[in-house]
């Protein structure tokens, strides 16, 4: 006995192209013959719908595009408005209520100047000031030090 058919075997019964094998199998097997009267009755009616049904209808894209292109300007306007509040709040409302950083004096910054910089040049890792050396500089000392070495000038 040869096993059942597959859809796709009925599928070519059903438009004969189905092989002679595949025909006397389907006359001869009860299982076969109910699956394939079911796909007929299957295949009819998509063949009546497709038949019988209008198709739809649709709007030419013409009439389609000045309903999409009338909110075009809205939406512009209520974007350039959201920008606008967003950089008044930046500007306006946030600067006003963040607190303002206090500013360190001078002495403070030539002191951290002072103790990054031992720790940066030191040899063994221990902040050591340089030979001859009186101490940290003032904010101008470092300043014109500084502006020496850059333009190769003396002190």
């Amino acid at each position: 006995m040869t096993p059942c058919l597959s859809d796709d075997a009925l599928d070519r019964v059903h438009a004969d192209l189905g092989s002679i094998a595949e025909r006397a199998h389907l006359a001869g097997c009860a299982a076969c013959a109910g699956r394939s009267q079911r796909l007929g009755r299957d295949l009819d009616l998509i063949a009546a719908v497709l038949r019988d049904t209008r198709e739809p209808l649709t709007l030419p894209l013409a009439q389609v595009a000045p309903v999409r292109r009338r909110w075009l300007p809205a939406a512009i306007g209520l974007s350039t408005a959201a920008l606008a509040l967003l950089v008044w709040v930046e500007v306006a409302v946030w600067r006003a209520v963040t607190p303002v950083p206090p500013t360190m004096q001078p002495q403070e910054v030539a002191a951290i100047l002072s103790d990054v910089s031992a720790s940066l040049f030191s040899v063994n890792g221990d902040p050591v000031p340089a030979a001859g050396d009186e101490g940290p500089l003032s904010l101008e000392g470092m300043a014109r030090e500084v502006d020496s070495t850059l333009t190769g000038g003396e002190q």
